[in-house]
């Protein structure tokens, strides 16, 4: 056990020391881009791709794209991508983030990001700096936005996201089985996954998802004799916390729990329920140490008191909504997300839910007892509250942003999903 432990740590020092230093470098490379093609290539659809109110259609799938899609940190990350302060270094543009904004108190991207492509003398804006995030999306978005207009770079990442999706049926079909691929549709079902394919923002942590869940269904069998699954989830933490705009980042870690424990078929129950919390664990410590890593480096090369904003913002994130005790303003802000939701939602949910529990009974009643399937079905259960226990903890964030933050309920649906699957599995194994 101490061995293990022993190794677990010196991947975790090295892997969140190299992954630093690689998005680090990374980020320096991007900023040394010219911005003037990136600047050419944003203003030739921007009137398009940021609508003004009287532009939407009143109905129809075009009003509903452009009144539900995240436009809002769309632009930001556009703009970052195309900002170029005069008199800083790369190195500081990668810490810093620069950009420049019409407003000095709350941000107004959209209405500067048009300034800037018609061409606006930004030096009656204000410059303002996003230092607490690492800004990773930047190392494929600026030099993509060198070549190809905003909306291009919409349709690209449509067309990952299929091939993603289509490599992971495929794979799942071939070499697992068909109710995994139900199981994973009821999941990003639970996303609404039109709103996920157009957006810059939100598709950031659905393609990371998609990448470790591939990795996954090709190398189960040598991740577990390796015990790997641990390091797996620590560079899937990093990613997220590298690349993600802090949208919904739970579902890059509960779609890729529930795929491993469906695929785990031999286990007991203390098996599993160790297995997930070191899984956890590792996850964790990749998603908070990598963001840990950007505030250090920041602070000690340009003492830019990203440590102290960070501090604070996590205590504004996380504290309890509207003056409420913590679990009451849970309970408030799940509802929040929970209204994000048609009607038709919550009927598919009560129906996988009864599906899952009547299998659950015919797997305990006819075949292995009741002790064994709980075993089995134990992970899937602690894997449905984590989204739950996230929005109780960061709940000013889930209430801020539950316009999207919503998605992270998909990981409590895929688990109720898995939970019939495992059924399955075991009346047809007995």
């Amino acid at each position: 056990m101490n061995s293990g432990f022993g190794r677990f740590m010196k991947h975790v020092i090295a892997l969140m020391l190299g992954s630093a230093a690689v998005g680090t470098l990374l980020l320096v490379l991007v900023f040394l881009l010219p911005e003037e093609p990136i600047l050419e290539h944003v203003a030739e659809d921007v009137s398009e791709m940021i609508r003004q109110e009287e532009q939407i259609p009143e109905s129809g799938l075009e009003n509903y794209i452009w009144t539900k899609k995240e436009t809002y940190t769309d632009t930001i990350m556009v703009q970052n991508a195309m900002e170029k302060i005069e008199g800083k270094t790369a190195y500081e543009h990668a810490m810093w983030v620069y950009h420049n904004d019409v407003a000095e108190e709350i941000w107004e991207p959209e209405a500067s990001l048009s300034a800037i492509c018609a061409k606006a003398d930004t030096s009656g804006m204000y410059l303002h700096t996003y230092a607490r995030y690492w800004h990773g999306y930047l190392i494929y978005l600026k030099p993509l936005l060198m070549f190809l207009s905003w909306k291009q770079v919409i349709c690209l990442g449509i067309l990952v996201q299929l091939a993603l999706m289509a490599a992971v049926v495929f794979v799942v079909l071939r070499k697992w089985s068909w109710e995994m691929a139900v199981v994973l549709a009821a999941g990003l079902f639970f996303m609404k996954p039109l709103l996920v394919h157009i957006s810059l923002t939100m598709s950031v942590c659905w393609i990371i998802t998609l990448a470790a869940l591939l990795f996954m269904l090709l190398r189960h069998d040598w991740l577990e004799q390796k015990k790997c699954y641990p390091e797996f989830f620590l560079a899937v933490g990093i990613a997220t916390a590298y690349f993600d705009f802090l949208t919904y980042p739970v579902v890059t870690l509960g779609f890729p729990l529930c795929m491993c424990f469906l695929m785990r078929r031999e286990k007991s129950a203390k098996e599993h329920i160790l297995s997930f919390m070191c899984n956890c664990v590792g996850w964790g410590l990749g998603y908070g140490g990598m963001w840990a890593m950007k505030w250090v480096i920041a602070d000690l090369t340009l003492h830019t008191g990203t440590i102290k904003d960070a501090l604070w913002s996590i205590i504004g994130r996380t504290e309890s909504i509207g003056g409420r005790p913590r679990f009451n303003g849970g309970f408030y802000v799940i509802g929040l997300n929970l209204k994000e939701y048609d009607m038709v939602i919550y009927t598919v949910a009560a129906v996988l839910v009864v599906v899952a529990a009547l299998l659950a009974t015919v797997a305990a009643a006819r075949t292995a007892g009741v002790k064994y399937v709980i075993g089995q079905l134990a992970p899937f259960g602690l894997i449905f509250c984590i989204p739950f226990v996230w929005i109780i903890l960061v709940q000013h964030h889930s209430a801020l942003h539950a316009r999207f933050t919503f998605r992270i309920l998909s990981v409590a649906i895929l688990a109720l999903s898995c939970m019939g699957a495992k059924g399955v599995y075991i009346i047809r194994k007995k």
